[in-house]
C-alpha cells in the first residue's frame, strides 16, 4: 500500500507531501525507537492483515509499475464488516471529512517515520456523506472493507459505508 498510496497522495497535491518525502530519507538513517514512547500501539488482527499487503513490481515503457497483491489472509476479509481504532488522516484540507484515511499513527507523528516502513492505512469512506471532524484522538470505526486493486488514484484498502463508534472509556 506504501508505495501506490504515496503517488496518489503526492498526486493529490497534499502540501506535507515534500516533507513526508523527505522524512523516508531522515527515517532510514535514524533508527531512534524512543521517538514513539508517547503513542501505544493499536494494531489488532485486522491492522494486522490490513499489513499483509505486498505488490508485484513490474515495468513498462521505462516505468516501474506497482500492482497490489492480496494475500489470501487479506482476501478473506473483502466484504466483511470490521471495526479499526486508529488517527484520522485528512487527504483533503479542512476540518470535516467524508473521506480520510485511518492509521495507526497519528498525523502529528511522521506516518513514514519509525521501523519497519509505512504503517497500515485504509481509506475510509464514511456512510451517509457523514463528515467528521479531525481531532488528535484515535477513533474507533466501523465499515466494509473493499480490496481496491484498479483504482490507483484511492488507496488499496478502504472501509466503506462507515460509521463512527463511541469511544469506551
Amino acid at each position: 500500500m506504501a508505495l501506490r498510496f504515496l503517488t496518489w497522495f503526492c498526486k493529490r497535491g497534499f502540501p506535507a507531501c515534500v516533507l513526508m518525502l523527505l522524512s523516508l530519507t531522515v527515517s532510514a538513517q535514524q533508527a531512534d525507537p524512543t521517538h514513539l514512547v508517547d503513542h501505544k500501539p493499536l494494531m489488532n488482527a485486522v491492522w494486522e492483515t490490513f499489513d499483509q499487503l505486498m505488490y508485484k513490481v513490474t515495468h513498462k515503457d521505462g516505468q516501474t509499475i506497482y500492482t497490489p497483491h492480496f494475500p489470501e489472509s487479506l482476501k478473506r476479509l473483502d466484504g466483511k464488516t470490521v471495526t479499526l481504532k486508529g488517527y484520522m488522516v485528512p487527504i483533503e484540507p479542512g476540518r470535516r471529512h467524508h473521506v480520510f484515511l485511518l492509521s495507526v499513527l497519528p498525523v502529528y507523528q511522521c506516518m513514514f517515520c519509525g521501523q519497519n516502513g509505512i504503517p497500515p492505512m485504509a481509506e475510509i469512506t464514511m456512510a451517509d456523506n457523514t463528515k467528521l471532524t479531525f481531532g488528535e484522538e484515535p477513533i474507533t470505526i466501523k465499515g466494509t472493507v473493499f480490496l481496491n486493486g484498479e483504482d490507483e488514484n484511492r488507496a488499496e484498502i478502504q472501509l466503506r459505508g462507515a460509521t463512527k463508534l463511541a469511544e469506551s472509556k
